[in-house]
């Protein structure tokens, strides 16, 4: 009992490594990473070169699927293209288990003695962030030193080593036992590194720990990370296309090796090494032969998964697209989620200014009317994404990630401010003129007209910059709202000099003139605010 308490706990602090080192990813590298699949990605074999490139340097399956449906879901990247990453990323992501098959645990101690001074005792958050990763590669190869060792104290005719030797004649069963295991710890890496750690245990499991036993779990394991990412992202059509693809394929490989099972493992009987290194090369010679097979087919892959997966119906209820009501689990993704949120905010605040700029050009009391209707959705989204990050910044304590999480709370509450402004005053300003049929000098509208756009302009720029996290962009953000202050007073001082002159229409409408100037004002001054956050932290990370 107390060996397979041992084992238990092996299999916890592996669990635990992984999850650590996903954390530790996240503090590392935060959304760089989702960025730098999203400019490499731009050829189906830069994708796939983009997704092994990632995986290695973040080897973390959950990490991966994570960026995977964050960056379609966000509409980066198609699902042709993240599919070719996805591939790139499953060949990637074995490297940790090739680690695991050296036998590297005798470092585990150092690793961990590394990983405490550079975490505990640094402040800076890329220090930090390193020895969080070295960390979690400290417990992890603990985690395969304790599994060892339990197993080496197990008797030869004990029932876990017959129940094995049982198993191996089950291949199946065995590849769905694995695949629910790798689902529940949401890891491969684990599932996988629970065998490999049994294959190192002395000769009491020689002969119940082989090829034929590990094979299946590989598979199974693939195949349950594969699940994993199809409940990620199954709340969208294109991310539950990209997970559903990537599941097809590793079904239908997994499939061929089990029906071929005898010549695989006679195959991989001959490399002349022991059965840990068979097994984490298995392990990768699957996702090699599941990316030379499906790469060149990502095409038609795609356009089978849009037959089988259509498009949703149109949604009657209004709502949040894209965070979630369940309980957050992953940085990186939850950020991402509440970005793309306030960017959909961020969207309808700009449909609200173009079309109430229409009403007031057509004089369109109704659509004024339905442009003060949508403050109402602008509001419901506020609610739900401060709901949606609070409830983030209560799971994750760390300062950099709380930074991240108060410049998206600024932004949302500066684009909350600009729906009021839009519901309130200038579409007031349009129902007014509408009903008192006031009429602008040529010239004052043509003035109005010029401001309105370069307004609009900021905005799209101000939303790109929160985006990105552009410091190029926000400091050109900073200039335009300068100039528009400054563009502001010449138009007042223009509309004055016509008040002046005696034009009867510039008097008729200088009210509505000078309060729509007034109104666009603030609305300018508010979505430029994004740009100080940007520069005030030297580099975008939120």
């Amino acid at each position: 009992m107390l060996l397979l308490l041992n084992i238990a706990g092996g299999v916890a602090l592996i669990l635990f490594g992984v999850r650590y080192l996903r954390k530790g990813l996240d503090r590392l590298f935060g959304p760089r990473l989702g960025r730098m699949i999203e400019r490499m990605a731009n050829t189906r074999w830069r994708a796939f070169l983009s997704g092994l490139c990632v995986s290695v340097i973040a080897p973390s399956s959950t990490t991966v699927s994570i960026l995977a449906v964050q960056a379609v879901q966000a509409g980066h990247l198609s699902t042709q293209r993240m599919l070719a990453v996805m591939l790139g990323a499953n060949v990637g992501l074995t490297v940790m288990v090739l680690l695991i098959a050296l036998r590297l645990e005798q470092l585990a101690p150092v690793l961990i003695l590394v990983g405490v001074l550079l975490f505990q005792f640094t402040q800076r958050n890329l220090a930090r962030g390193i020895g969080q990763i070295v960390l979690s590669l400290g417990f992890i190869f603990m985690a395969i030193e304790i599994i060892k060792t339990a197993t080496s104290g197990f008797d030869p005719s004990g029932d876990l080593v017959e129940l094995l030797r049982i198993l191996q004649d089950h291949p199946l069963g065995l590849t769905l036992i694995a695949a629910a295991l790798s689902m529940g710890l949401q890891s491969s890496t684990a599932a996988i590194g629970l065998v490999l750690g049994l294959g190192l245990g002395d000769a009491a499991l020689e002969g119940a720990v082989g090829l034929r036993l590990a094979l299946p779990v590989v598979i199974g394991a693939n195949v349950g990370i594969a699940l994993n990412t199809l409940a990620v992202g199954w709340r969208q059509v294109d991310s539950r296309r990209l997970a559903a693809g990537n599941l097809l394929a590793k079904l239908l490989i997994g499939g061929v090796v089990l029906a071929m099972m005898p010549l695989a493992v006679d195959l991989l009987e001959r490399l002349p090494t022991g059965i840990d290194k068979q097994i984490a090369l298995a392990h990768s010679a699957f996702n090699v032969i599941l990316a030379a097979v499906f790469l060149p087919w990502v095409s038609p892959l795609d356009r089978l998964l849009q037959r089988i997966i259509p498009p949703p119906p149109a949604q009657a209820a209004f709502g949040p697209r894209y965070i979630r009501r369940e309980p957050i689990d992953g940085f990186t993704l939850a950020i991402g989620q509440s970005m793309r949120e306030i960017l959909h905010v961020s969207e309808i605040t700009r449909q609200m200014l173009r079309d109430c700029w229409q009403a007031l050009i057509t004089q369109d009391i109704d659509l004024a009317r339905r442009v003060q209707e949508r403050d109402d959705q602008v509001d419901l989204l506020d609610a739900e994404i401060k709901r949606f990050l609070v409830e983030l910044a209560g799971s994750e304590g760390d300062q950099d990630t709380s930074g991240q999480i108060m410049r998206q709370l600024r932004y949302l509450d500066e684009l909350e401010a600009v729906g009021d402004v839009i519901d309130k005053n200038l579409a007031e300003l349009a129902i007014k003129r509408a009903r008192s049929r006031v009429e602008f000098s040529p010239e004052g509208w043509e003035d109005l007209s010029d401001f309105y756009r370069k307004v609009y302009e900021n905005m799209e720029i101000a939303e790109t910059a929160f985006a990105t996290r552009d410091p190029a962009l926000a400091r050109k953000l900073l200039r335009h709202k300068e100039r528009l202050s400054e563009y502001e007073r010449e138009l007042r001082d223009r509309h004055f000099n016509r008040l002046k002159s005696g034009l009867p229409q510039t008097y008729e409408s200088s009210a509505i003139h000078l309060d729509i100037l007034t109104h666009l004002k603030r609305i300018n001054s508010s979505v430029s605010h994004v740009a100080y956050a940007i520069l005030q932290n030297g580099v975008a990370t939120g």
